[in-house]
């Protein structure tokens, strides 16, 4: 079922990229200093039809994972319940993290899946801090995009991950490159969550590394 579930989430993916089209082909056309209004309708028509393919798809994934994929597993629901329990992180994100992942399967740590998603920060040639926030376009571009638009909403939460995007702002980070930082941040402690059998616990704080006496 897990495979069912990943072709819902890359069709959704698909018609989301569609409708962003055919929404910004509608601004361009409305700020056109003659815009024919019968194309205006026509492109109207196809967002509206673009949305609602959107709402039929979340539906199909809610129904499928919930009522199917696991329902009949209870140690995948268990991994859905962690991932959830990370802010910035609703259903259909989460869903869409463990599809691409294969449930983590494959992937041991936070340099991984950060590289898996392409979200790994791109080599700076001269040295210098990239502050254009470029990222690299190696990996899977499903899983980089979720974690981003996961990122909005944990910017916008009363959480840690919050308080993370905003020293970066504070620092003189760019708006898209913190962004991208905590993209990063949310799957990496997406994956410790699963990993480790236990629920996000905003107050936990990693342990301090041993110092070497000399």
């Amino acid at each position: 079922m897990l495979v069912e579930i990943k072709q819902l989430v890359r069709e959704r993916e698909a018609v989301l990229q569609q409708l962003t089209r055919e929404r910004n082909h509608g601004k361009a056309l409305q700020q056109a200093q003659h815009a024919a209004p019968t194309a205006l309708r026509l492109i109207r028509q196809r967002v509206r039809l673009l949305e609602r393919q959107v709402q039929v798809l979340e539906t199909a994934i809610h129904e499928t994972a919930i009522h199917d994929a696991f329902a009949q597993d209870q140690a995948l629901q268990a991994k859905l319940d962690l991932l959830l329990s990370v802010p910035g992180f609703g259903f259909v994100a989460a869903v869409t993290v463990l599809a691409e992942t294969n449930v983590f399967e494959t992937l041991d740590d936070g340099h991984q899946v950060a590289a898996y998603a392409g979200l790994a920060p791109a080599p700076n040639q001269s040295g210098l801090s990239n502050r254009k926030g470029r990222i690299s376009k190696v990996g899977n571009a499903r899983l980089r995009r979720i974690a981003y638009l996961a990122a909005l909403g944990a910017r916008n939460s009363n959480s840690r991950f919050k308080a993370f995007y905003e020293s970066l702002r504070e620092r003189g980070k760019p708006p898209r490159l913190a962004l991208v930082a905590l993209a990063r941040k949310l799957l990496r402690v997406g994956l410790a969550v699963v990993k480790s059998g236990q629920p996000y616990q905003p107050a936990f704080q990693r342990p301090a590394q041993p110092q070497c006496v000399t």
